[in-house]
């Protein structure tokens, strides 16, 4: 799968590239060019995540069921949550 943008990454990968703090674009992989015209000497703030992902959990839980409810019925948003909490 891919986006329409053509640099598709797993969310796993974005979410370590937000702290690759030495700006060096290329660290998890990802195409240098497409941060080439970004990159500096200082290093960034370290940005804790996880925190911030932890709090959103019910927001995006009840962002789904709601979704699902109105617009997918035929998939069980719990069984759908269970996987999201996996991969997360």
């Amino acid at each position: 799968m891919s986006s329409e943008c053509g640099h598709y990454q797993h969310p796993k990968r974005i979410l370590q590239a937000i702290n690759d703090t030495f700006d060096k674009g290329n660290r998890f992989e990802f195409e240098r060019e497409i941060f080439k015209k970004h990159e500096n000497n200082k290093p960034r703030e370290r940005i804790e995540y996880i925190s911030i992902l932890d709090q959103s959990k019910p927001v995006m839980k009840e962002e789904l069921k709601h979704y699902f409810e109105n617009y997918q019925s035929e998939i069980d948003s719990t069984d759908f949550w269970e996987k999201c909490e996996q991969e997360i």
